[in-house]
């Protein structure tokens, strides 16, 4: 071995983006999203890429990204190393063009070249030091501190995350160290275009939080002027040794306004020990030219329904939830024909209440309308299954009182 740096990242797949996959880009590349195209054990002039540009020196990123220049893209978006292959698969330096034919030489056995992804509006990571971030009651500086148990925010560079693969950039969120601790990020003046935008992001820890019991991230928005039912949508994820790379939100019903958009990691119900969640490439999209599929926006919970109204959403302001309780979820524009199931996976106070099938969502179909009898009073969480896929919480209080 002639360096010690190790790691590789891969960036996942975006759904919207679902038809490009398994399209191949010249030289034995694969698109794997809008703008990523991955590269299996890459060449140069014959040879494997050795894993450093110059002999022995900037190893692992400063390498893959000169190679995937002399492709035409931006630069390398993820590696990983081939180590010790030099004796089997002697590995050629890309800027002395040095050969290295002896067993402790390394190479790539992937690299993800990054070409500029069309349509970014905001991108999150970039734009964190200008957000508003608090825990639930008390504001937080950027970046934050790690061993600030009012919770922290900060940029981890060449970040190993929890799938032992190595990110050039993530955005660390720990929540308030308490159980339903949180941690809020507030975007501020962000316009909605009028064809509509969708949020994209890889969520999931740092590597090494196995002690995490899991995290609920969010993307909610606040605009003026906006009076339709107020959605929700949590993500809960635990340590689990992958990454939910396609992560999304679309949020077409701000069209042409303009107002605050948040990323929220909440600890859940229990700890916040090793709650060490992280957001990968955040970034709103704009639709404009892009293909729409059919989707899981967000859903709420009410009292009763008049028409297209949700009466007394969430228990309203005294948190009155009882009985009869109106369930309404809500589904994205699609472009497509193909219809979509969708069933509930219920839960009380932690225990599993069953499975109800809410039965088809057609074409152009936008909202499902469902009535549940809840009277078991305290917190109730519906997992929301949309074509066979998780795709978010809706968790809720039933009290016959209120707060």
């Amino acid at each position: 071995m002639r360096t010690m740096i190790v790691g590789f990242m891969t960036i996942g797949l975006i759904c919207s983006n679902i038809l490009s996959i398994a399209v191949h880009a010249e030289d034995n590349g694969v698109q794997i999203a809008q703008g990523l195209v991955r590269f299996e054990k890459p060449m140069y002039q014959g040879y494997r890429l050795d894993w450093c540009l110059g002999w022995a020196s900037n190893c692992g990123e400063p390498a893959a990204s000169a190679w995937c220049k002399t492709k035409n893209y931006n630069g390398a978006n993820s590696w990983q190393q081939a180590p010790d292959i030099g004796g089997a698969s002697h590995t050629k330096v890309l800027q002395t063009g040095q050969i290295c034919d002896q067993a402790f030489c390394d190479g790539f056995a992937e690299i993800v070249c990054d070409a500029l992804e069309p349509g970014i509006i905001v991108d999150f990571v970039a734009k964190a030091p200008e957000a508003k971030w608090t825990n639930a009651w008390q504001e937080l500086k950027f970046p934050g501190d790690p061993s600030d148990s009012k919770g922290f925010v900060r940029y981890i560079d060449n970040a190993q995350l929890e799938d032992n693969k190595i990110y050039k950039r993530a955005l660390q969120a720990h929540p308030h160290w308490q159980p339903r601790g949180r941690i809020v990020g507030r975007y501020f003046n962000i316009k909605i275009p009028d064809y509509g935008a969708e949020f994209r992001a890889e969520i999931g820890f740092l590597g090494g939080a196995a002690s995490s019991d899991g995290v609920y991230f969010e993307i909610w928005a606040e605009f003026p002027g906006y009076s339709e039912i107020p959605l929700r949508r949590e993500y809960y994820k635990k340590y689990s040794k992958y990454l939910i790379n396609d992560f999304s939100q679309d949020l077409s019903r701000f069209h042409g306004m303009t107002g605050t958009i948040a990323l929220s990691v909440d600890a859940g119900e229990k700890s916040s020990t090793q709650d060490w969640a992280v957001w990968v490439k955040p970034r709103l999209v704009s639709m404009q030219n892009e293909f729409k599929f059919g989707g899981f926006v967000g859903g709420a919970v009410g009292s009763s329904r008049s028409g297209d109204q949700l009466l007394n959403p969430w228990g309203g302001k005294s948190g009155q939830l009882y009985g009869n309780v109106v369930l309404y979820l809500a589904f994205a524009d699609s472009g497509t024909q193909m219809d979509y199931s969708v069933k509930i996976e219920s839960y009380y106070k932690g225990q599993h209440m069953g499975t109800t099938d809410l039965g088809t969502v057609k074409a152009g179909q936008k909202a499902l309308w469902f009535t549940l009898v809840r009277t078991q009073q305290g917190p109730w969480k519906e997992e929301i299954v949309f074509n066979g896929t998780y795709v978010g919480d809706l968790r809720y209080n039933i009290s016959k009182v209120g707060e």
